[in-house]
């Protein structure tokens, strides 16, 4: 995976729509109508996108949960 270039790793598309949905997270938050029904989903899929890219990292870089929890 490290030989990869950076635009084509798993772990870059992640981070592009993890920043995109929180983007949107911050329009709707900024906005006169920031209802729970249009921010929930959002946030549960931003803990989603999350705990992804913290996996993919993990196998990118080769790292047991082990050395990361000490």
């Amino acid at each position: 995976m490290k030989n990869l270039p950076t635009a084509d790793r798993f772990s870059t598309k992640i981070l592009k729509d993890l920043k995109r949905n929180r983007n949107r997270l911050i329009a709707i938050e900024t906005s006169n109508e920031p209802f729970t029904h249009l921010i929930d989903p959002l946030l549960a899929r931003d803990r989603q996108l999350s705990e992804m890219l913290v996996e993919c990292l993990i196998h990118e870089l080769d790292l047991k949960k082990e050395e990361i929890k000490e």
